[in-house]
């Protein structure tokens, strides 16, 4: 039950993220990037894109690592799912 709440407030929050984004005030990039994380350890292609970003810029890479034990559950799943070292996933 659990996932597919992850699932559903994920879809939802990236597309008022994306309704939202052109604000002059950045909530909508705030919200895409948390239904993002919410969406990641349930889709492959995401996880690959988050760990390509994470590759490209070792500041968010260490800035996630960091943070890690702050965040909830769900979120700390997608920082070890998208640890650039590992394989992609398949």
């Amino acid at each position: 039950m659990l996932p597919i709440f992850h699932q559903v407030s994920g879809v939802i929050l990236v597309v008022a993220g994306v309704i939202i984004t052109p604000t002059p005030i950045p909530f909508g990039l705030i919200m895409l990037t948390i239904g993002l994380a919410l969406l990641a350890p349930y889709m492959p292609p995401l996880q690959r894109a988050v760990r390509g970003i994470r590759r490209r810029w070792p500041r968010i890479d260490a800035a996630m690592r960091r943070h890690r034990d702050r965040f909830p559950p769900i979120i700390r799943q997608t920082i070890d799912k998208t640890h650039p070292d590992l394989a992609p996933a398949e």
